[in-house]
């Protein structure tokens, strides 16, 4: 083979190997994104249920519960499981110190850097956090 084939030959390779890893990472960022979204709506459906708890605890007078009366056993009561294939969920305890507020966090058990925040305030979901750098992570530790 001649310098100039081998030069060709060498080159596709390094292409080839650049285009692999490159598709590697786009795979991950993928796998990252999707668990990110998945945590959001099962955040999002919790939130719902527990604003749902709350406006209908007390069927004489509706409202009358308050979010604070889940720092116990809070999925428990909202029966909720605290764990799914893709990832933990919690009831985060420092959330409740804005009276009337429930917050959710979710952190990704295939990527822990991956984290989900959900906010309710009063019978709203006020805020959605999604963080892929660690920052949000299991509250009770």
């Amino acid at each position: 083979m001649g310098q100039q084939q081998l030069l060709l030959l060498v080159m596709g390779l390094v292409i080839v190997g650049l285009a692999v890893v490159a598709g590697f990472q786009m795979a991950e960022v993928s796998m990252k994104q999707h668990d990110a979204d998945v945590m959001v709506g099962r955040c999002i459906s919790i939130a719902s249920d527990a604003i749902y708890w709350k406006t209908k605890n007390d069927p004489y007078t509706p409202g009358g519960a308050e979010y604070s009366s889940l720092i116990d056993a809070g999925m428990a009561q909202l029966f909720v499981g605290e764990e799914t294939e893709n990832a933990e969920y919690w009831i985060d305890p420092d959330g409740f110190s804005v009276a009337d507020q429930v917050v959710f966090v979710a952190v990704s058990k295939r990527f822990p850097e991956v984290g989900v925040r959900v906010t309710v305030v009063g019978d709203t979901i006020s805020k959605t956090e999604v963080d892929f750098s660690g920052e949000i992570d299991n509250p009770t530790d």
